[in-house]
């Protein structure tokens, strides 16, 4: 049996990692692990000292459950507002007399879309094609066998600030782990969140983490935009902290006990328990649900309409027929597709990975981390990343292929 991969998703509530292995049948799940997160904040390490702890203290876990495993290498993602994206474009003269485009052709014009120049502190993480042109008129995923003059390679960068990646690759070092290959976390998540169907129609992935809101928008099988907003679900927590005087602990407490996203679903005199949560004797004190769910609510209308907001930007409000798919801790609070089709007048539903796994264990706040493993198999490394399944473009993918070992 080949060697398991691992696959970490640094999140900023909680670090969670996925064992898989892989058979003639495909991967599958044989361990996942979630640990509270510390030094981690809207998606980028501000603490390495604790980071470290937490992570070490994750593998020491994950490597005394499967015996005899020391993990040498691991995917990951790269997150928070600091992403940004770039159009690229790349252009190869057809070397074969016959005018034949071949895969040296596709690869010349892929290397001189990724010759971007980007400025001193950005490193890139992930290229992302769109299409490629031929000719400059006809516009096509594979375009192996068709004659033409030039084809031009049109894509997406992905690019990160630099001492955010670096301080990624110290703390694997910290604990005698390569992060490789390193993947931009919200694009590993709408990789799995989307179905073909709805990259195709137009949609948007919604990855409503604790730190951080990250959207991507995909139309005609090709990503359109990507975007990190550095607010999320502990944004939420510190409001209800303030709304109800009380602590963050407990404000996290009652939000995932009691919360709501919609105050219309609320009955007028449905009040929380608050003695449940203290230790002293406080039965006489009332706090009502309704108030909860209106400062849940408040602050779930400004993301989404951060949201609205960057669709407008790229004139595709209210126009994705494929809707809004959301994931992430922040997607498991009730009633929150509804406001969010209030709020973006978009049809919206919860993510839904045809994994054997997650069928069996569904956890939206593991849907990124699913991600960095789907894309790990496909074998795409940061660079060019291509669509699955498309015959002679296989000998390309290889070309990326990366090698794993424990």
């Amino acid at each position: 049996m080949k060697s398991p991969f691992l696959a970490i998703d640094l999140g900023s509530s909680s670090i969670k990692a996925l064992v898989a292995k892989i058979d003639d049948q495909g991967w599958k799940i044989v361990l996942p692990t979630c640990r509270k997160s510390r030094g981690i904040k809207e998606g980028v390490i501000n603490n390495l000292e604790e980071a470290t702890e937490e992570l070490d203290n994750l593998m020491m876990e994950i490597e005394s459950t499967l015996k005899n495993v020391v993990f040498k290498e691991a995917a990951t993602g790269v997150g928070g507002s600091h992403l940004e994206t770039r159009l690229s474009k790349g252009v190869a003269v057809v070397s074969r007399p016959d005018q034949e485009i071949c895969e040296d052709d596709i690869q010349r014009a892929n290397k001189a879309a990724e010759a971007f120049a980007l400025p001193s502190n950005r490193s890139l993480i992930d290229t992302a094609l769109r299409s490629y042109i031929v000719d400059g008129v006809a516009k096509v995923k594979n375009p192996i066998g068709m004659k033409g003059l030039k084809i031009e390679t049109e894509c997406l960068l992905i690019d990160a600030f630099t001492p955010f990646v670096s301080s990624i690759d110290r703390l694997g070092e910290m604990v005698n782990l390569k992060f490789n290959p390193k993947f931009v976390l919200p694009y590993a998540g709408a990789e799995i969140a989307l179905t073909p169907q709805d990259k195709d129609l137009g949609a948007l992935a919604l990855d409503l983490g604790a730190g951080t809101t990250s959207l991507c928008v995909y139309e005609n099988n090709e990503i359109l935009d990507l975007k990190v907003f550095p607010v999320g679900g502990n944004a939420i927590t510190n409001d209800i902290a303030v709304g109800l005087k009380t602590s963050v602990d407990i404000a996290e407490k009652i939000k995932l006990n009691e919360g709501l996203a919609s105050r219309k679903k609320v009955a007028k005199n449905d009040n929380i328990d608050w003695a449940s949560y203290y230790e002293e004797d406080i039965s006489g004190d009332k706090v009502s649900k309704k108030f909860l769910a209106e400062i849940i609510e408040a602050r779930l209308s400004e993301i989404f309409d951060l949201v609205a907001k960057r669709l407008k930007e790229i004139d595709r409000f209210e126009k994705l027929p494929g809707g809004i798919v959301i994931y992430g801790g922040g997607a498991k609070m009730p009633f929150i597709t509804e406001l969010a089709k209030e709020r973006l007048n978009l049809p919206v539903r919860v993510a839904k990975p045809e994994i054997d796994w997650y069928k069996d264990s569904p956890d939206l706040s593991f849907v990124p981390a699913l991600g960095l493993l789907s894309l790990k198999f496909q074998n795409q490394r940061p660079g060019i990343s291509l669509p699955s399944g498309e015959g002679a473009m296989q000998k390309l993918i290889n070309f990326f292929k990366n090698s794993f070992s424990i």
